[in-house]
C-alpha cells in the first residue's frame, strides 16, 4: 500500500527576513511566565548579590490593585507588550510604528504556602465590555487604553482579583533565552515554519538560542517531516499554545539549573529583568525576595497551565472574536478567585490524573484505508463517503477480513511506523475510546481504520487520542463551580493540541 503523493525533499526555510506583522496573543507566553518564575525570582536574588540599587532601576507604573494581605495566595497579571522600541529580533527593520498592544495576557497565581503555581491565559481577541466606558470590544483594546483599564476589565468580566501587575517587552524574550545559554528540546522529527524562520532539519536534542526559540514560539504554520515529505500540523494557534507551554516548562527548568547556581548567568538574567520589565509600584523588594526563595527549587511539573475556555464567532461588523465559554470557564476561574491568607492553600497534588492530549493532523494530509469489521453490509462505504466529505483521502475501503479482522467489538486504528500523528488523528475522529496502535506488519505509509460494532459516526475530536500523566486540582466546594448533581467540578489543565516535540527515548537525555 503506497502513499498516493510523491516524496519530495523540501529545503530548509530560507534565512530571509520575514515580513513585519502584528503578533498574536500567545507569542509572549514564555517570556511573561518566565518573568514570574525566572526574572522576578532572579531579580529577587540580585537584591542580595548586587544590591537594591539594581532593583530600583526597574520601571514602575501606578495601578490601583486589589489589596494583598501578606502570607496568602496572590494573582499576578502578566502582559507581554507589543512595543517595538526594542526592535523585533526577527525583523531589524521594525520600529515604533503603532501604540503598544498586548500580545500575551495572563494571570499567574502564586501561593507562598506551597510550591504549586497556576497560569491562566486569555486570548487578546476576547470580546468584553470595557470597564468605565461600557464599550464592547476586544480585551486588547482595554490594554491599549492603559494598564488600569485592563485590570478593571478583567476584574469586572471574570470576577478575579488582581494583586500585582507585570509588563514585559518583546526584545526580552530573546535575551532571556540567550542569558540561560539556550533551551534544549528533543525533536522526534524535523520541523519547520517558513513564516517564522524555524528550521529544525534533523531529529535529536536541539538547543534553541534566542532567535530560534522565538521562531519556535511564534510558529503557527508548523510543518513536520514524514518520511522525507513535510506535512502541515494544521492546528494553528492552538498547536502553537501547546508548544509554548512545553517550552515554558523547559525555560523554567533551564533557568533554575543555570541561573540560581551561576553568578554570571544570574547577572545576565537580572540585567534582562531590569531592562525589559515594568512592575506595579506596590510590588516590594521583600515580596520578590520571598518569591525567589520559594521558587529556587521549583519543579516545572508543578505548573498548571490553563487557557480561558472560549467559543469563536464573527461580529456583525465582520470581526473574528471569541466569547467566554462561561460554563467551562467557571471551574478554572474559581481557582484564581480566592486570595490572601484566608484562601485555601494551593497544595501541589500528590497524585496524578490522566488528562486528554490530542495530537491533531489536518485531515487533508491523511490518506487511509477503511475496513468494515461490524458484520453488517455497507458500513465501510458509508464511512468512506463521510470521511471524504470531511477532507480525508480514502484510498481503499472494504471488509475487515482482508487483514484478518472480520468482526471486532471495538473500532481500532492500526498504522505503520512514522504514521503515529495520522493514526491518532483518525482515531480521535472515530470516537473517544478508539485505540490507535503501531503495526509493524503494515506496509510503509499505511493507516487502517477497522470499524467495530461500537462505531456510530465521525466527529471533530473533543476527547482523548492518547494520554499523558499530569496534575489536576480539586478545589473545595465553597470555592468550586458546582455541577448539576451538587458536586464540585474539577478543573483540568488545558489539553495539549497539535504536534509538539517529544521526550527523549530510553537511554537518551536532553538538557
Amino acid at each position: 500500500m503506497s502513499d498516493p503523493q510523491p516524496l519530495v525533499n523540501v529545503p530548509a526555510a530560507p534565512p530571509s527576513t520575514p515580513a513585519r506583522r502584528r503578533r498574536s496573543w500567545p507569542q509572549r507566553l514564555l517570556l511573561a511566565a518566565g518573568v514570574v518564575f525566572s526574572v522576578a525570582a532572579l531579580v529577587a536574588a540580585s537584591v542580595v548579590a548586587w544590591g537594591a540599587w539594581k532593583y530600583n532601576q526597574i520601571d514602575r507604573t501606578e495601578v490601583s490593585l486589589d489589596e494583598l494581605v501578606a502570607g496568602g495566595a496572590a494573582n499576578y497579571l502578566i502582559v507581554g507588550s507589543d512595543s517595538r522600541s526594542g526592535g523585533d529580533p526577527l525583523d531589524p527593520r521594525a520600529s515604533d510604528d503603532h501604540a503598544p498592544l498586548a500580545d500575551t495576557i495572563m494571570v499567574v497565581r502564586v501561593d507562598p504556602r506551597s510550591t504549586a503555581a497556576k497560569v491562566l491565559s486569555f486570548p487578546r481577541d476576547l470580546w468584553v465590555t470595557q470597564a468605565g466606558t461600557g464599550k464592547q470590544g476586544r480585551l486588547n483594546a482595554a490594554y491599549a487604553a492603559g494598564p488600569q483599564e485592563l485590570v478593571d476589565t478583567l476584574r469586572q468580566e471574570l470576577d478575579i482579583p488582581i494583586n500585582h501587575y507585570v509588563e514585559v517587552d518583546f526584545k526580552g524574550f530573546e535575551q532571556v533565552v540567550n542569558a540561560i545559554d539556550g533551551v534544549p528540546l528533543w525533536f522526534d522529527r524535523a520541523m519547520r515554519d517558513r513564516n517564522t524562520g524555524l528550521a529544525v532539519d534533523h531529529p535529536g536534542c536541539i538547543t534553541l538560542d534566542g532567535r530560534n526559540a522565538l521562531a519556535f514560539a511564534r510558529a503557527r504554520h508548523l510543518q513536520y517531516d514524514d518520511d522525507g515529505r513535510f506535512r502541515s500540523d494544521g492546528t494553528g494557534d492552538l498547536g502553537r499554545i501547546s508548544r509554548q507551554q512545553l517550552f515554558l516548562r523547559r525555560v523554567i527548568d533551564r533557568a533554575k539549573a543555570k541561573g540560581v547556581s551561576n553568578p554570571l548567568t544570574l547577572k545576565r538574567l537580572v540585567d534582562v529583568g531590569t531592562s525589559s520589565v515594568t512592575l506595579d509600584d506596590q510590588l516590594s523588594v521583600g515580596e520578590l525576595v520571598a518569591m525567589g526563595r520559594q521558587f529556587s527549587s521549583f519543579d516545572s511539573a508543578a505548573l498548571e497551565s490553563f487557557t480561558l475556555p472560549n467559543t469563536p464567532r464573527t461580529t456583525s461588523g465582520g470581526a473574528a472574536v471569541v466569547d467566554v465559554d462561561r460554563a467551562a470557564a467557571e471551574p478554572i476561574l474559581a481557582l484564581f478567585r480566592a486570595t490572601g491568607p484566608d484562601s485555601p492553600t494551593d497544595v501541589a497534588p500528590e497524585t496524578t490524573t490522566t488528562v486528554p492530549v490530542v495530537r491533531l493532523v489536518d485531515p487533508g494530509d491523511i490518506t487511509l484505508t477503511v475496513l468494515n469489521s461490524t458484520g453488517k453490509q455497507g458500513v465501510a462505504f458509508t464511512a468512506y463517503r463521510d470521511l471524504e466529505a470531511r477532507g480525508f483521502s480514502v484510498e481503499h475501503y472494504g471488509n475487515g477480513d482482508e487483514l484478518g479482522r472480520p468482526q471486532l467489538e471495538h473500532s481500532t486504528v492500526r498504522y505503520a511506523s512514522g504514521r503515529d500523528y495520522e493514526g491518532l488523528t483518525v482515531a480521535a475522529w472515530a470516537g473517544a475510546d478508539v485505540e490507535a496502535r503501531e503495526d509493524a506488519t503494515l506496509p510503509a505509509g499505511a493507516v487502517v481504520l477497522f470499524l467495530g460494532t461500537d462505531f456510530s459516526s465521525f466527529a471533530p475530536p473533543t476527547t482523548t487520542t492518547t494520554t499523558t500523566t499530569t496534575t489536576s486540582t480539586t478545589i473545595p466546594p465553597s470555592d468550586a463551580a458546582v455541577g448539576a448533581g451538587g458536586d464540585p467540578v474539577i478543573a483540568q489543565p488545558t489539553p495539549v493540541v497539535g504536534v509538539v516535540p517529544g521526550s527523549p527515548p530510553p537511554g537518551k537525555t536532553c538538557g
